[in-house]
């Protein structure tokens, strides 16, 4: 096994170690255990950062794989999960954003054989701009819809008069839920802005269609961020509403990634052997 594999193994091996603890760290209230899956994933993250660099020194921006792109995602997910906790000094938001990333990870092996097209004179700045912007909108993103999914479980038991799960009773108030929504899609909305629009300029130098689904898809997207972001914003709404949103949202814009590097190959080409 050479040294690239070991670090893809030691990745998977070590996320998935942090995903299953924080889960069973949360739902029995062990902190032991959820702060060693913090230090697992912390570790994991290292050598996955570790692995981005080494790949990326070796190909630079025009040689990189679709697979590196993936893993890029994961990482981004990952990367605002750590923020979050150190943040919030909870690991709650782990539950979700942990196995994702895992998940994402794993996926990325699907996609070895190709590559990404990215303009020939521009890659640095389309890296810069589009992927960062558009990944990093995805990773917070995918906190809203962590803290999304829990606001409504609680409200929901809550409003019923319901007893709550004994998890739930060392979980944030759901107040914590709503501002994780709200700061979530201020940061995110202007992230995915500017990675849809740079993404509409770059099109033509990579021959992409510009009306392709893809391309609706990530309209259709932006369109219902931009509401997120007006209803947050302008009109102050809060709770439930938002929550719902949130996790819509994110739902299609799994389906996008699935579409993107799964349905679809119009911005990818075979690596040659």
């Amino acid at each position: 096994m050479d040294f690239e594999k070991l670090l893809f193994v030691s990745v998977v091996f070590l996320y998935s170690f942090g995903s299953f603890g924080i889960l069973i760290g949360a739902l029995t209230m062990r902190r032991t255990l959820s702060k060693a899956a913090d230090i697992v994933t912390l570790a994991g993250f290292a050598l996955h950062s570790l692995s981005l660099i080494l790949a990326f020194a070796a190909a630079g921006y025009e040689g990189l794989a679709a697979s590196y792109h993936m893993q890029f995602l994961a990482w981004c997910v990952i990367a605002c999960y750590l923020a979050a906790r150190y943040k919030l000094r909870h690991p709650f938001l782990g539950m979700t954003a942990a196995p994702l990333a895992l998940l994402i990870y794993i996926l990325s092996l699907r996609l070895t054989g190709l590559k990404n097209l990215l303009p020939d004179r521009l890659s640095a700045l389309f890296f810069g701009l589009h992927i960062w912007s558009l990944y990093l909108s995805f990773a917070l993103l995918a906190l809203a819809f962590g803290a999304g999914l829990l606001f409504i479980y609680t409200e929901g038991r809550i409003k019923k008069k319901e007893p709550l799960a004994q998890f739930t009773q060392n979980m944030p108030a759901l107040g914590v839920y709503d501002k994780i929504n709200k700061g979530a899609v201020l940061a995110g909305f202007p992230l995915f802005t500017l990675g849809l629009m740079t993404g509409v300029i770059w099109a033509p130098l990579t021959q992409a269609v510009a009306a392709n689904p893809k391309v609706m898809l990530s309209l259709f997207i932006w369109f219902l961020y931009a509401l997120l972001f007006y209803q947050r914003t302008a009109l102050g709404y809060r709770g439930k509403k938002t929550a719902l949103m949130a996790v819509f949202i994110f739902g299609v814009s799994v389906l996008s990634v699935l579409f993107d590097y799964g349905l679809s190959h119009h911005s990818h080409q075979l690596l040659p052997d």
